[in-house]
């Protein structure tokens, strides 16, 4: 199977006290009738007790299963975040959570994913 994603950046943020990580999207992957080329992955989303499981890995596959998908957008405090819910992979479900970078349609930011029950 070919590679999809290619880590192009790794680092810590500072500001943030987290990691992130970017990657390029060697597919077509629209989401929200957008190509999206870069993705930022941010260690935030494992650090929640219970969250162990999930990998960079995890969120990139599950990400994919949205190619194609509209994602509505939910109402947060300081910026336009897109949720999902009940996405399906592997026999089971995840919600993930994420933004638009910089303001840019063809980077999102991927903050929260999370299996639920």
């Amino acid at each position: 199977m070919p590679e999809l994603f290619k880590l192009v950046e790794e680092k810590f943020s500072e500001t943030f006290q987290e990691k992130q990580w970017i990657y390029c999207c060697l597919f077509s992957l629209i989401i929200n009738d957008k190509e999206i080329t870069k993705i930022t992955i941010t260690d935030h989303t494992w650090r929640k007790k219970g969250r162990e499981r999930i990998t960079k890995e995890l969120i990139l596959n599950v990400l994919k299963k949205l190619n194609g998908r509209k994602v509505k957008q939910t109402n947060y405090p300081k910026r336009r975040v897109f949720k999902r819910e009940g996405i399906d992979y592997q026999d089971k479900k995840y919600k993930i959570v994420f933004w638009f970078e910089n303001n840019d349609p063809n980077w999102i930011w991927i903050r929260v994913c999370h299996q639920q029950d």
